[in-house]
């Protein structure tokens, strides 16, 4: 009778937790959150999400998604691999500016994030080609998603393969880039290219969960104003500093060889050294943008950024 007893008062308690756990995760007033696992070094997976703004992409590490399967298997903030922009995180004590990581401890320039400004839609940045320009002052419509996306040849492999699409004129000119590179003993390969505003939302809202809003403004793009989705720019490494992407890179043999010979193959360096008040952004000698021969050339010789190239 006891054991009876006993029993039946496991199974009552059993059942309220089991109530409890349904009305938690069924709750009509609560939101389910995005949270990421998994440490500095590792590739984290994805905890599920109602309000990521992924259209239904919560699975966790989609491995093999295509361009603007928005989640793919891209690595997620704090993984230390390619995390947007790829710097070390607050804390990492290695920060360099980066509109998509950039310096936790610095606000480079006055400019604004782009509140209240409305976005190019996608036929205007259809139109604006590949001198179209993305920045906190020029965001760009979450509905465009370049057409002529192809997949990249020259990469690093534990990246994720999402981000391995440039347009197809740039995919052309960074092959060409790579190529020449290698014949004078430079290796060179991409970490991330394309990124959708659905992920770099994801990106965005983790930041701020984990840091707050003013921090994550500091170094993170908000969705619409990072560069990644327009196809045309992509973040490139060596293995001379383990493919990673650091502000070290432009000491290199190979930082050294981007930056005399990208805009020989129609790109530039994005982000210049001592123009963070004119592009919002400190230095980045690793995010290449591809403009086309004629403008990289003129950009190059003249010093200017993208924005004072536009007049912008």
């Amino acid at each position: 009778m006891l054991n009876e007893k006993r029993i039946k008062a496991l199974i009552v308690v059993s059942l309220f937790v089991m109530e409890a756990f349904v009305w938690t995760f069924n709750d009509p007033g609560g939101a389910w959150s995005l949270g990421f696992s998994g440490g500095p070094d590792g590739s984290p997976g994805i905890i599920s999400s109602e309000e990521n703004g992924s259209d239904g992409q919560n699975e966790s590490e989609n491995e093999g998604t295509e361009p603007g399967g928005e989640l793919g298997d891209q690595e997620m903030p704090g993984s230390g691999t390619d995390s947007p922009g790829d710097a070390e995180q607050p804390g990492g004590g290695n920060a360099v500016g980066t509109p998509e990581s950039g310096a936790p401890n610095q606000n480079p320039g006055s400019i604004n994030p782009g509140e209240g400004i409305t976005p190019m839609t996608a036929e205007e940045a259809k139109a604006a080609g590949v001198l179209i320009l993305v920045n906190k002052t020029h965001p760009i419509d979450r509905d465009y998603k370049p057409d002529d996306l192809v997949k990249i040849k020259y990469y690093a492999a534990d990246r994720s393969e999402a981000g391995r699409y440039m347009r197809a004129e740039a995919a052309e000119a960074f092959h060409q880039l790579v190529e020449k590179a290698g014949a004078e003993g430079i290796e060179l390969k991409m970490t991330t290219a394309y990124r959708s505003y659905d992920f770099q939302k994801t990106l965005f809202d983790n930041y701020v969960k984990r840091e707050g809003e003013a921090a994550a403004n500091r170094y993170s793009a908000r969705p619409g104003q990072s560069e990644h989705q327009t196809g045309l720019s992509v973040d490139v490494s060596s293995p001379s500093v383990g493919y990673q992407l650091t502000g070290e890179y432009a000491n290199t043999t190979e930082g050294k060889w981007l930056a005399e010979h990208a805009h020989e193959f129609g790109f530039i360096i994005r982000f210049p050294q001592g123009k963070e008040d004119i592009t919002g952004y400190l230095y980045e000698p690793w995010h290449i943008r591809y403009v086309g021969k004629t403008p990289a050339k003129e950009i190059y010789e003249a010093g200017q950024t993208l924005e004072e190239y536009l007049k912008n």
